[in-house]
């Protein structure tokens, strides 16, 4: 992850006609007292919280992490994985002198081992060791503070809403929505979030209910969904125009829809950090027209910035890509060479079919339902050449296999020294052709499959919510199906995505996305609405058909 900087300018330091800054000690919590209790420690932080949507974030992400043990943990272990790979890989870029294996045949790992070999690394490796121990230490610091906000959250989980650790995993979230509001009844001019900020609240709407919570936690996704929805970012590599008619066919006017990991944490850097302030709310400068010239000249600025920031740290975040995909991936593929055809669907397909409001559990338990008919739907369209090729390749790997392994049955001493070409044993060409014959396999489709893909696709749509108007009536088509297809895309296509976006994105950053600032500032300024009790959010969010769409959508979604 790239570290956080500020671009000039910010939204606060134009000239504004805004309210007076809330004094500093509202901007965060006040310090608890010392020698409270837990519950009273738990009391005093519910109710001196004056930034709710964080506030309900954390009590949200502690649900969804299923308590503080396997939060630490989970954490904790994802500590020491990296670390793991930052240290095995200068280990092995700078540790091991590969030329003593190649030349002198050593046969012990620690004669090839470089002495003090940290004060000999070269340039590049000692400047790629430097980063990456400072980036870890900077995580060990955050892990120590997310700690101390985990038992703030236990505390609060276990002594307001009484619900043990042991029951995170069990009980729903709308029962812990439930117990949020009879809280904020008991306590309705507490936590209201900034009595003087644009996201204030009254005691008469201070009450708490199941969309009210929703929207506060997702109140920023809620506005990238719509980015999304309303096809407003250009995702596309700058290309030639030679080249880029040749990709679009001369008419194809798509904005794109490679989105990568590397590239969404730079839009929500950009956007979300530029709309909103550091304590959540919608900066008022956006509702502004006479303010539009000089956000939509901050927002290019900062596009550019990002661009030339990723650009510099590209080399070091593709090689700690690379590592770490190798660690983590080699025993699956190792093990089931056919989950290499595995697919899921992509970052951009996830953005187009979460919903607005919808909660991250939510959402990830629909998209999994959709998975083995969303599979089954793939298979409807096999590449008849390719899997007459794959039958063949299966067939001719699996004899070789077959008598590797039957020669290694009957003499397993064999299956050791002898070599079937210089330095290659039996076992070594077992392991390649099984290899071979398990991708082949893979590709291969079912022979008793039931043809019928409109069938599959509607069963699809059903848990995606997603169909483009180009689809009615042309479900049964191969268009269909490859356009389904660049949603649902391969694994190993999309890990090549994310390896090949680090080097892209600073080319979107810089040429792409700039050009789509004016209307992104005009989408702020068009809709963003005021809600009493909530402040300023997506007007989206709020489910106004009559002005988003027809009121019999509204109809359905209730019936849903």
């Amino acid at each position: 992850m790239l570290p956080t900087v500020s671009i000039p300018p910010r939204p606060s330091e134009l000239d504004v006609n805004q309210s007076p800054q809330v004094p500093s000690r509202q901007q965060t919590s006040p310090k608890p007292l010392r020698g409270l209790d837990a519950y009273e420690r738990a009391l005093w932080n519910w109710v001196n919280v004056y930034n709710l949507d964080a506030f309900l974030q954390e009590v949200y992400l502690y649900y969804e992490g299923k308590g503080i043990y396997s939060i630490a943990l989970t954490r904790g272990l994802n500590l020491l994985t990296v670390g793991f790979v930052i240290s095995f890989s200068t280990f092995l870029l700078g540790c091991i002198d590969y030329s003593r294996i190649t030349h002198d045949k050593v046969l012990h790992l620690s004669e090839a081992i470089v002495d003090r070999c940290v004060a000999k690394f070269s340039g590049f490796t000692l400047l790629f060791f430097l980063l990456f121990t400072a980036f870890y230490v900077w995580q060990i610091i955050s892990f120590v503070f997310e700690v101390m906000r985990l038992v703030d959250m236990y505390n609060f989980y276990t002594y307001l809403l009484r619900i043990p650790d042991a029951d995170i995993q069990t009980i729903s979230w709308p029962e812990v929505v439930r117990r949020i509001g009879a809280i904020r009844e008991e306590n309705p001019i507490t936590a209201i979030s900034s009595a003087s900020g644009n996201n204030a609240a009254t005691p008469a709407t201070a009450s708490l209910d199941a969309h009210d919570i929703a929207n506060r936690i997702m109140r920023q996704e809620n506005y990238l969904i719509a980015l999304f929805n309303k096809e407003l970012l250009d995702l596309r590599v700058p290309l030639p125009p030679a080249m880029k008619r040749m990709l679009h066919k001369g008419g194809d006017e798509s904005k794109g829809r490679t989105l990568t990991r590397v590239l969404e944490w730079n839009l929500r850097f950009c956007l979300m950090e530029y709309l909103f302030d550091p304590q959540g709310r919608v900066r008022k400068v956006f509702l502004k027209n006479k303010n539009r010239a000089v956000l939509i000249k901050g927002l290019r600025r900062r596009f550019i910035f990002m661009g030339m920031l990723n650009a510099i740290f590209a080399p070091f975040i593709v090689l700690y890509m690379i590592m770490y995909s190798f660690f983590r991936y080699f025993d699956e593929y190792h093990k089931n060479p056919s989950s290499i055809g595995g697919r899921r669907y992509t970052p951009f397909a996830q953005w187009k079919f979460r919903e607005f409001n919808e909660l991250s559990h939510l959402f990830t338990r629909r998209l999994d339902e959709s998975y083995p008919l969303a599979n089954i739907y793939i298979g409807q369209f096999p590449n008849e050449k390719m899997t007459i090729i794959m039958r063949f390749v299966a067939f001719i790997a699996g004899s070789f296999a077959a008598v590797l392994v039957l020669a290694s049955v009957i003499d397993p001493e064999s299956a050791i020294h002898f070599e079937v070409t210089p330095h290659r044993t039996i076992i070594f060409y077992i392991t390649v052709f099984a290899s071979i014959l398990g991708v082949a396999r893979g590709m291969i489709p079912e022979e008793n499959r039931v043809f019928d893909p409109e069938l599959l696709v509607t069963e699809v749509i059903q848990y995606t919510h997603y169909m483009p108007d180009e689809w009615k009536d042309q479900l049964h088509s191969k268009q269909v199906h490859q356009e389904f297809g660049e949603l649902f895309a391969l694994k190993i296509v999309i890990f090549l995505q994310e390896i090949i976006s680090v080097v892209t994105t600073p080319f979107v950053l810089w040429f792409s996305l700039p050009p789509c600032a004016p209307a992104i500032v005009d989408f702020f300024h068009d809709f963003t609405v005021w809600v009493p009790g909530r402040g300023y959010i997506c007007s989206f969010a709020e489910f106004d058909f009559k002005r988003h769409g027809n009121v019999k959508v509204s109809a359905l979604l209730l019936d849903i």
